[in-house]
């Protein structure tokens, strides 16, 4: 299990937003055709301190004892 190297805990959290691009739009705003979705991550955090990193091994580590 994963734990938080500054307090410990083991809940974690990554925000993202999702775009999707349309290519072609009916009369009554239905979505005819879009492109792949585009995703963008921000950095992991720990739920309980707020310890930040862009992976996850940057502010967790691994116990194999849980």
């Amino acid at each position: 299990m994963w734990k938080c190297k500054k307090c410990g805990s083991d809940r974690f959290y990554q925000t993202f937003k999702g775009i999707f691009l349309i290519t072609k739009a009916g009369r009554n705003q239905d979505i005819i055709e879009s492109n792949d979705s585009i995703e963008k991550y921000s950095k992991f955090y720990c739920e309980k301190c707020k310890k930040s990193g862009w992976t996850l091994d940057s502010i967790a580590e691994w116990d194999d004892e849980e």
